[in-house]
């Protein structure tokens, strides 16, 4: 085992903590925006439209192993409502919708600070995290107000790299670096589909994170099951 990889969403934090905060933060800026532009958008519009944005993000994320920008995904809201948005508007709102992990911050998994000062201990690190609103410039920052950024020495973001799991790729520039090779990584994820499935396309270890949610797909089959961070240093005796 030379290096371990992990997911950022329901791996390393609860998704669904302060999830209505950052929701709100967000909507409250569309409601700005078409107030601002003098807009005759109802609510109803403006909540259809931003849900059909939600349903393509899902789409291209199941489908096509894509997670577009807050950037393109904004511009796209903009153009199914026909509005006009001035520039300095725009980027008022991409920052509001990047930054709501900032406002609303998740919880962490408990017993991931004390696993991942522990690991680094031994070995290298990185994470590997499909993006939708909070980049990777944002889950940095996240994770150096926790003082957890500094035991990584690989990130894999991928609005950065646009490049979501599945995708071999995706593993691939974690293992480079991590000057390791995919096959030789131990990824822990949530989602059989993206995290089990990936690991499993490049070779490596696939670990199946089931403390925080529980995936109800049933393939692929994870080489292992960790129910809580505390469990993992027996876990690792068996790799």
């Amino acid at each position: 085992m030379t290096a371990i990889t992990i997911d950022f969403w329901n791996t390393m934090v609860v998704a669904e903590t302060n999830g209505s905060i950052r929701q709100e933060a967000r909507l409250r800026q569309l409601e700005h925006v078409v107030e601002s532009t003098g807009s005759a958008i109802s609510q109803n519009q403006l909540m259809a439209a931003y849900k059909r944005a939600n349903e393509r993000l899902d789409h291209l994320w199941q489908t096509e192993h894509l997670t577009p920008s807050v950037n393109r995904t904004l511009h796209l809201l903009w153009d199914d409502l026909e509005l006009v948005v001035p520039e300095e508007l725009h980027a008022e709102t991409v920052r509001v919708f990047e930054e709501g992990l900032l406002v609303g911050p998740p919880d962490l998994a408990e017993g991931l600070p004390e696993a991942v000062e522990t690991l680094a201990q031994h070995t290298q690190l990185g994470i590997i995290s499909d993006t939708r609103f909070s980049p990777g410039r944002v889950i940095r920052l996240f994770l150096e107000e926790r003082g957890l950024k500094r035991f990584f020495s690989g990130f894999v973001f991928s609005d950065e790299t646009g490049i979501a799991k599945p995708e071999e790729a995706a593993f691939e520039r974690a293992a480079d670096q991590l000057s390791s090779t995919p096959g030789a990584l131990t990824h822990i994820g949530d989602i059989r589909r993206t995290d089990i499935a990936g690991a499993r396309r490049v070779g490596a270890t696939g670990v199946l994170y089931t403390g925080i949610r529980t995936d109800t797909d049933t393939t692929p089959q994870p080489h292992h099951e960790l129910s809580h961070w505390n469990a993992l240093p027996e876990l690792l005796k068996r790799l």
